[in-house]
């Protein structure tokens, strides 16, 4: 066997879908989509070029050619493909899940000692991360929930009235807890929400939505919690309700490396499987100058 031959074909994949898989997951993405999009297009180039060689090596075959010499062309090729394709469309799904969230969160203003009884949704319409005064609760009382497929539950944000002894009630309600499919059974009429740390007295901290596609069905639920409880909601701002909003911003790099991490190391364990059983195969049928 040729080692030189079996280390290019075990290695060059595998860096391939690694480099791509980075490339398109990370800041590059986010700062300098053109030199992004633009590293794939060498990969694949790069995948076409060992295309190119196997081709030649492939009819060198088929015409007899005295020059013709057994390669590692044609694999190379093929996983080179295969990992630029997967690298690509991966790190793609990583991106938009995880780190597009993250860098827009980061852009994002930080408001500290926000009062919901007092301010409005739009004085706070770059909010990212909202640390709210003590006693900031969700009041899930006036929740209510929208079907479609998911659950897409919402309550609104307000302050604790002890003189009440329950929350204290707003002229507009411009925040709101959300979660998806946590607020109990299949029934928009009786909701019971249940999202994130809702019962947490010490959590008092609200991290913006990112996803886009999701945001449009908790307007509607808002819209309906509007018509349901007869209260007013002039610019509703959305949050995940949590303890840690900083902790919570920060899972999404984590997911990301996670899952960057994982398919780096299960990629290069499935490359050196396919060598090894390539180099067995080849060794069976007798190409022992490969």
């Amino acid at each position: 066997m040729n080692i030189m031959a079996v280390f290019v074909s075990l290695f060059v994949p595998w860096i391939l879908f690694t480099l791509l898989f980075a490339d398109v997951s990370f800041r590059l993405h986010f700062k300098l989509p053109a030199l992004c999009w633009g590293l794939v297009a060498l990969g694949i180039c790069t995948a076409l070029g060992f295309g190119t060689c196997a081709a030649l090596n492939i009819s060198q075959m088929l015409q007899r050619s005295a020059d013709y010499q057994p390669t590692w062309f044609i694999f190379l090729s093929m996983t080179s493909l295969a990992a630029v394709v997967l690298g690509t469309a991966l790190g793609s799904t990583n991106f938009h899940q995880n780190m597009q969230p993250y860098y827009n969160l980061k852009n994002l203003n930080e408001y500290t000692f926000a009062d919901p009884t007092r301010m409005r949704g739009e004085q706070m319409m770059d909010a990212g991360r909202v640390d709210f005064l003590n006693g900031a609760m969700v009041d899930v009382n006036r929740a209510y929930a929208f079907q479609n497929v998911d659950t897409y539950c919402v309550a609104p944000i307000t302050m604790y009235n002890a003189a009440l002894g329950t929350a204290t009630p707003l002229n507009s309600y411009d925040f709101w807890a959300i979660g998806l499919n946590c607020c109990g059974g299949n029934s928009t009429h009786a909701v019971n929400f249940a999202c994130g740390p809702y019962t947490d007295t010490s959590a008092h901290q609200g991290l913006r939505l990112m996803e886009a596609d999701e945001r449009a069905f908790y307007r509607l639920a808002v819209q309906q919690a509007e018509s349901a409880h007869m209260i007013k909601s002039v610019h509703p701002l959305f949050f995940h309700w949590t303890a840690d909003a900083g902790a919570s911003m920060n899972k999404y790099m984590e997911d990301a490396y996670k899952m960057f991490a994982s398919w780096m190391c299960g990629l290069f364990l499935v490359q050196l499987g396919l060598v090894m059983l390539m180099s067995y195969t080849l060794s069976k049928i007798g190409h022992s100058n490969l």
